[in-house]
């Protein structure tokens, strides 16, 4: 499987770069990095301080690269933004099937923001899963009920800590039953 991958904002490209490096050597995935961009104005709700998942989705479907090459490869766009979407107070990820594109923001994944101290190590591990997450959710899994698989519904960033960077075995034979390798 290929997914495009776009910077969005003031995120590292380095950074994007390791985890889609990680999530590489967990998964039958390859990431094709495309030119990032600033945060979408519009996508901002100054009564929430936080962006519209929704708004940033429509712009990151609409990145011409992405257009051109079609739906069939989704498009991942990576955020340090605040996002939340569909009324939710936020959320780490959402997958948007009918515009081919996936987001994962890593704000609410930074031990800082629980006034934590800073963990590049941490945060790397929440993003490699998150990805993980909103790559099933587009290869067609829901979320799970075992609360170690990848696919787990993860409401706080210690749901994140506590799941594992790789998927349970009934979600892989649900893969495989669809055809989907992911080793």
């Amino acid at each position: 499987m290929f997914v495009r991958v776009v910077p969005i904002g003031r995120i590292s490209g380095k950074f994007v770069s390791e985890v889609c490096g990680e999530v590489e050597g967990l998964m039958n995935v390859r990431f094709k990095k495309l030119a990032g961009f600033e945060t979408p104005a519009i996508a901002w709700n100054h009564l929430r301080r936080q962006h519209d998942a929704a708004k940033v989705i429509g712009v990151l479907s609409k990145n011409s690269e992405a257009v051109f090459i079609g739906k069939d490869m989704p498009t991942l766009g990576i955020t340090e933004d605040d996002i939340y979407y569909d009324g939710k107070n936020f959320v780490f990820g959402i997958e948007e099937p009918q515009a081919g594109c996936l987001l994962v923001s890593i704000a609410r994944l930074k031990p800082e923001f629980y006034k934590e101290r800073p963990n590049s190590f941490v945060l790397k591990d929440r993003a490699v899963k998150e990805v993980m997450h909103e790559i099933g959710h587009n290869i067609g899994l829901d979320h799970c009920i075992h609360p170690f698989c990848v696919m787990s519904f993860s409401p706080s960033a210690r749901d994140v800590d506590a799941k594992q960077k790789d998927f349970c075995k009934g979600c892989r034979i649900k893969l495989a039953v669809r055809g989907v390798n992911i080793d």
